[in-house]
């Protein structure tokens, strides 16, 4: 199935293939009924083929596209909004291993488009595509970069001399450096050519992936470090001492110093609890949205809300654009560790213990059926199932749900005491049980 959650996704060649996207394009430029739009990808190695294919689909829909070539998405989203284009599409994966690849859609203010409300999947399976005749304009992506630059540092005030690492993992934001030059930041460079197989550290910026990263950042004496993924929607920070903070703890050092009582922040439903804890302490609200950077997106555009954080490193913050954002996260983060340590500042928020595990399924279409199975023998927990299972104890929490991009099963598991490997010990064996057993 590769019409996941908020996006297109698949192995490239068996799921996901020329074909399927050159359809794709079609159902998206049906949906459009014409205008222009912008288009982007990732540096993954069929993107170049699966890009051209989605391109001949939008094209013959009557699309006019705007075509960008590798390009982070947050710098796609900003075009998109600032050209008044009617929306964009970009090719990636995203966080996921080379084989993968996929399509994601934003809207025309740049931030991601509910693709499957929007009815583009029906127009796809329906087969009735729009005739006409686009154009194509080849963009200068650089240049993008340099313009968002150029916008981003004039919402900053960055106070002295800083020193950043980035670890791009040879993905689109290889070339992002103009952004932190522009506001007056040192840039270390890291897995900086663009290669997608990402062998540098893979595609995902986690904290064991980020080692290298967090030494760098230790021995040039840089103020922090940001570790991106291959489409640059997602941002791990690292402080000054080589750790690779929590995003919410991020959230919070922003928040605190950027905003005021009385704001609203929205959190992924797997965030941290510290996120309620700390800022509804400063008289800042948080809310919760379904995991998934488009929900969580909408739900800052709807909400009013002046910022929005996911676990996995998506950061929204509107100030800036719409769309999830790393460049803005730690441009504004720059201007905070211009009068404050950002080691100092996270050592003020208290560490939860907290862990994340997944368990492998034979297919994704599996997961509905599973999940019944666990409502049902944690019905007397009264949970809460706004995305997957949630139940709560006394100082503890586990979140149960399936991915939206893989064929897994995540445990979320986080107390205020040293239990966490024995509770989520408790909740894997259940998970097996229910799996194995049908009941």
């Amino acid at each position: 199935m590769i019409f996941r959650a908020y996006d297109v996704r698949g192995i490239y060649g068996d799921e996901l293939t020329e074909d399927v996207a050159m359809r794709v394009g079609a159902a998206f430029g049906t949906y459009l009924s014409g205008g222009e739009i912008s288009l982007g990808r990732d540096t993954r190695t069929s993107g170049p083929s699966l890009e051209g294919a989605f391109l001949r689909g939008v094209l013959g829909a009557g699309v006019d596209v705007h075509s960008y070539g590798v390009i982070p998405i947050p710098i796609l989203g900003y075009v998109t909004m600032r050209s008044g284009r009617r929306a964009a599409a970009y090719i990636s994966a995203s966080h996921n291993p080379p084989e993968y690849n996929g399509i994601r859609f934003r809207t025309g203010d740049g931030y991601g488009m509910l693709y499957r409300e929007a009815g583009i999947v029906d127009i796809y399976t329906g087969g009735e595509f729009r005739s006409g005749s686009g154009s194509l304009t080849v963009e200068d992506a650089d240049r993008a970069i340099i313009e968002y630059g150029d916008y981003a540092a004039d919402r900053v005030d960055i106070t002295r001399d800083l020193r950043v690492v980035l670890d791009t993992g040879n993905g689109s934001a290889c070339g992002i450096s103009p952004v932190y030059t522009r506001a007056g930041i040192d840039v270390e460079l890291l897995n900086a050519t663009m290669d997608g197989r990402f062998p540098g550290r893979g595609p995902a910026p986690t904290e064991e992936s980020l080692r290298e990263a967090a030494g760098k950042v230790i021995r040039t004496g840089a103020d922090f470090g940001v570790g991106f993924d291959p489409d640059a929607d997602r941002g791990m920070v690292i402080d000054d001492k080589g750790r690779v903070l929590p995003p919410e703890k991020i959230a919070i050092i922003i928040a605190r110093r950027r905003y005021k009582p009385g704001d609203l922040v929205i959190a992924g439903f797997d965030c941290s609890m510290i996120l309620e804890r700390e800022l509804e302490r400063d008289g800042i609200k948080v809310q919760r949205e379904r995991v998934g950077d488009v929900f969580v997106a909408n739900r800052v555009r709807n909400s009013g809300a002046v910022l929005g954080v996911e676990r996995s490193g998506h950061f929204f913050i509107p100030e800036f654009q719409y769309s999830d954002d790393p460049f803005a996260m730690s441009l504004a983060l720059a201007e905070i560790v211009s009068g404050e340590r950002l080691s100092d500042m996270a050592d003020e928020i208290p560490d939860y213990p907290y862990i994340q595990r997944s368990i492998r399924l034979k297919d994704i279409a599996d997961a509905p059926i599973l999940m019944g199975r666990l409502l049902e023998r944690l019905s007397d927990l009264e949970p809460d199932t706004t995305d997957g299972i949630k139940v709560m104890g006394e100082g503890w929490s586990v979140l149960i749900r399936p991915s939206n991009t893989e064929p897994l099963i995540r445990i979320y598991v986080e107390s205020v005491k040293d239990d966490v490997k024995e509770i989520a010990g408790v909740y894997e064996k259940m998970i097996l049980s229910a799996m194995g057993s049908g009941n």
